[in-house]
């Protein structure tokens, strides 16, 4: 490996070149055909001035939209950066005919003087004509786009649409960001579309059944009722639909068939069977009052659905029994994940009733089947001068079947006064099968111990959340009373057969082998509930409000775990490593918070204090636990709306995190031998302090949008983990808390801009974190930091009617640093460049193509492959545009391998995953229902 010192001068000669890349592309200006300015004036009939209406700029040659503006309060207008040309000045507003005049733009200024709106009788023909024509309106909290200026093709989905937004991205896995901010919701109709799952909507819903696309700050269902900010809003978009899309009904179905393109050896990932399936299916029915929608998916070409977050969650509990012999099943969810399987259904419905009173809710049942083969390389921190490289192989294979319940409902007994309950109920079940084999080496390649393991598994999780909110609004004094009631109930269940072989070296090279039979039986309950009441008053007629509430809560956790060794004879109750345990955590919380809504400026300023007490019984040792802790948790949040599309937000928030159960759990678990567990009773809850920021600038007329973001933590008492190694890299774990505060930090950028010169936008997204780590290895204490730097660079076409082309690349450069031991602190980068283009060739032939090219630093484990990764797809319209015929091609280089690189506060590992390669697929795509249905093409 380079000296440490050498890599940072290289490295950073290569970090620099990229920055300074960056920060040129943001320094240079657009160059190309000079471009002049069109000011005027709109006025009515009488002559006063028309305050927002909306003012396009046409090409004259074919009626497209160049550019756009809203009047001022005094009507005036100013078009940007037209380049010379000839064009149809449009002008529209609501009760006024739409205005349509000829103008050229030559050598200089362009000033169009006064133009002359005439009042119209309003009727339904000139609000829909006069609409179609405005792309967007910008108001305080929404930003709305008319679907029907953005041109979408015949069998696009709402993805598709919301990708032609400006300042809005949508990323290869269906995750959205709006104006710089994730977003966290969809919603159809202002109404809950199967749950919170965003990409259920955008990936089902045809972009033809949509009007208009809303993008909107949410606010919580209790500051929405209140007015009193309580820092809970999130990004959200709400799809209106389209009159014709509430009559009938409308969806797609699509189904492939296709094959690996080679044969697979013996014992390989995708084994025998190389036939490649995958079949989908929406169907949607839409009134004013009702929704009713059913989605199916099945599919063995890796695309998880519903079910990815269930085997998130076993796998997790599955991975604890095995005490970390687990290292080939990692959590991620995705193309390179493996080989997945997966059925899924799903139906929504929802119904409103008089009096703003509605029901809706959602059903979702799913099975998924993943095969993982797995090998790592991992350097570990043994010391200060000890260094574990281990390496490992796995095999595991999981199967999930899950259901799912979601549940919304409202009753409004009057105007002010209204109970909502919202409610999900689970129950997954899964089976797993674990096969490894890790091999552990000094840094000078001393051989420290083998293991072998062998791991079954299968277990239930049934559980269920409730929330009950009552919200009254006292007539006459602007005063309210809520109350709300939260409780959750999970009873997860898992059961093992453990078999594992060990071999452990010791200090004179004598060998040691421990040797593991064992049935393993973990159940628990875990019960939380709380109660919250509280008050709201304005203070005078300024917006400013108080808020006063209290608030009890409790979780009550019972866990048991059962041990039996195995061997000749019956089962054998193993008293040291069976235990059970119970605990009680609960809290009384009070406090009030001010808050100012004005037009430019809102903020809020809260405190609250906060009394807990932990109480824990060791039933098989009739130990007690107890503790109690008190807190003053101030916040802050100030939201500054510094003009049109530009605004600052600022927050300050407190909170604790009690000691998880495993934490301070006593008893010892050796199940895995290298690496023997025990928790810590004394531990006490952390305390945490953090502040975030973010400024957001987007121009709805230039299409430019600029973001800065930052964040940072402290947190004292941080619980920390305490490691002894032993001779053969056998290791005793617990759990502490630091004795010195931890710090956290990030930060980032992200730009926006079109570049019309190449009629293409450019963003640039740049993100920097810190964080501090804490640990003992032998009573020493090793101090670690992070640094990680990652910058995205996209390009992609403006105009997509003819074809959509997007190239980019993802850099991540991190810095990883030890005290204990230098040498184990590595730089390297992990980096993608990617590309996707999609041709159309008239209005029936479709040609697409998408490359990935991953890159991996050889300095960190010497000599790594890179992985190439390229489709492609012909398409062919057919049945009047109703249906598609495709063929598809996916790893045409048969290269796609999943790889990670993390770091931790005392390991940096590299992991790769066989995943599914090469394979062809003929598909057939059907439109249902009527021609709303399709995209609109202009």
């Amino acid at each position: 490996m380079m000296p440490r010192s050498e890599q940072r001068q290289v490295r950073s000669g290569g970090w620099l070149t990229v920055l300074a890349l960056f920060g040129l592309i943001l320094a240079t200006p657009a160059q190309g055909q000079e471009r002049f300015e069109v000011k005027g004036v709109v006025l009515d009939s009488a002559g006063s001035r028309v305050a927002n209406a909306m003012v396009v700029a046409l090409i004259r040659a074919d009626s497209a939209i160049k550019t756009f503006a809203t009047t001022t309060g005094s009507g005036a207008f100013q078009l940007p950066k037209l380049p010379t040309g000839e064009y149809i000045l449009q002008v529209t507003a609501i009760g006024f005919a739409p205005l349509r005049q000829n103008f050229a733009v030559s050598d200089r200024l362009v000033d169009l003087g006064t133009v002359t709106l005439q009042a119209a009788s309003v009727t339904l023909t000139e609000i829909v004509v006069n609409a179609e024509h405005i792309p967007i309106v910008n108001r305080r909290d929404t930003l709305e786009f008319n679907a029907l200026a953005f041109a979408t093709r015949p069998m696009a989905v709402v993805e598709d649409l919301l990708r032609l937004l400006p300042g809005v991205v949508v990323e290869a896995d269906g995750k959205i960001t709006a104006q710089g901010q994730a977003v966290g919701k969809v919603l159809v109709d202002g109404k809950e579309f199967f749950g919170t799952d965003p990409t259920v909507a955008t990936r089902n819903l045809p972009a033809g059944a949509v009007s208009k696309v809303q993008v909107f700050d949410k606010q919580s269902d209790m500051a929405e009722f209140t007015g009193i900010l309580d820092g809970q809003e999130q990004k959200a978009i709400n799809l209106v639909l389209k009159d014709d899309a509430k009559v009938g009904y409308f969806g797609r179905t699509a189904g492939g068939l296709g094959s690996d393109v080679q044969e697979q050896p013996v014992g390989s990932l995708a084994g025998a069977d190389r036939t490649r399936y995958s079949g989908s299916a929406s169907l949607n029915r839409f009134t004013p009052t009702a929704q009713l929608a059913g989605i199916a998916n099945f599919n063995n070409i890796n695309q998880p659905g519903f079910a990815w977050s269930d085997f998130q969650t076993f796998i997790g509990g599955a991975r604890g029994m095995a005490a970390g012999g687990m290292d080939g099943v990692p959590l991620g969810g995705g193309r390179d994940d493996g080989l997945t399987e997966t059925l899924g259904l799903g139906l929504n419905a929802a119904y409103d009733f008089a009096s703003r009173s509605w029901i809706r809710g959602s059903y979702f049942v799913s099975n998924l089947d993943n095969r993982q083969d797995a090998i790592s390389q991992q350097q570990q921190l043994q010391g200060g001068s000890v260094l574990g490289v281990k390496n490992s192989t796995s095999s595991a294979t999981t199967a999930t079947l899950s259901h799912k319940l979601n549940l919304n409902a409202q009753r409004t007994f009057a105007e002010g006064h209204d109970l909502r309950v919202r409610a999900d109920l689970q129950l997954a079940t899964s089976t797993l099968g674990s096969q490894s084999f890790q091999e552990t080496r000094t840094g000078a390649g001393q051989l420290q111990n083998l293991a072998a393991t062998d791991l079954a598994v299968d277990g239930n999780n049934p559980g269920g959340a409730a929330t009950l909110t009552w919200r009254k609004r006292l007539s006459g004094t602007g005063r309210t009373l809520v109350g709300e009631f939260r409780a959750n109930l999970n009873s997860p269940e898992l059961n093992s057969r453990l078999s594992s072989s060990t071999d452990l070296t010791d200090a004179n090279g004598g060998v040691a082998t421990v040797d593991l039979l064992q049935d393993q039986r973990n159940s628990g309950q875990t019960f939380s509930h709380s109660g919250r009441l509280s008050m709201t008053q304005p203070l005078g007629s300024s917006g400013k409000g108080l808020e006063l509430f209290g608030q009890y809560s409790a979780v009550n956790e019972d866990q048991t775990r059962v041990v039996y060794d195995l061997g000749s004879g019956a089962p054998v109750l193993n008293p040291v490593l069976s235990s059970a345990y119970e605990r009680t955590y609960s809290y009384l919380r009070g406090g009030f918070r001010l808050s100012s809504n004005a037009s430019a400026t809102r903020w809020t300023l809260g405190l609250q204090g906060q009394r807990s007490n932990l109480n824990g019984t060791i039933a098989n040792q009739g130990a007690t636990i107890s503790n109690g802790f008190s807190h003053i948790l101030p916040t802050a949040n100030v939201r500054f709306q510094l003009a049109t599309g530009t605004t600052m937000d600022v927050s300050y928030n407190t909170s604790t995190r009690k000691p998880a159960m495993t934490e301070l759990q006593p008893f010892v678990d050796n199940t895995n031998p290298l690496y023997v567990y025990s928790g810590n009773p004394g531990l006490v809850s952390e305390y945490a302090h953090s502040v975030r920021g973010t400024f957001r600038k987007f121009d709805q007329f230039t299409f430019t949008n600029l973001m800065f973001n930052f964040a940072a933590g402290y947190t004292v008492d941080d619980i920390i983990t305490s490691r002894t190694v032993e001779a053969g890299g056998k290791q005793q774990v617990t759990r502490l808390n630091a004795t010195q505060g931890m710090w956290t930090a990030s930060g980032g950028a992200s730009y926006g801009r079109p570049v019309r010169p190449i009629g293409a936008r450019l963003n640039l997204d740049y993100g920097l974190s810190y964080s501090t780590g804490l640990e003992y290895v032998n009573e020493n204490e090793n101090a670690s930091r992070i640094v990680r730097h990652s910058m995205n660079v996209t390009l992609d076409n403006r105009n997509k009617e003819n074809m959509d082309l997007r190239a980019g690349a993802r850099l991540m450069y991190t810095m990883p640093d030890y005290d204990l031991n230098p040498a184990l602190g590595a730089d390297y980068w992990t980096n993608t460049w990617y590309g996707s283009g999609t041709y159309f060739i008239g209005s029936n032939w479709t040609i697409a193509g998408s490359g990935e090219y991953r890159t991996f630093d050889q300095q960190l484990f010497g000599p790594s492959e890179s992985v190439a990764v390229l489709g492609g797809s012909i398409g062919y319209m057919v049945m009047g545009g109703r249906g598609e015929l495709q063929l598809i091609s996916a790893d045409l280089l048969n290269q796609n391998t999943g790889v990670s690189v993390t770091s931790n506060a005392n390991a940096i590992e590299e992991r790769r995953i066989d995943s599914l390669g090469r394979h062809v697929m003929v598909r057939f795509t059907y439109r249902l229902g009527g021609g709303m249905g399709s995209g609109t093409v202009h």
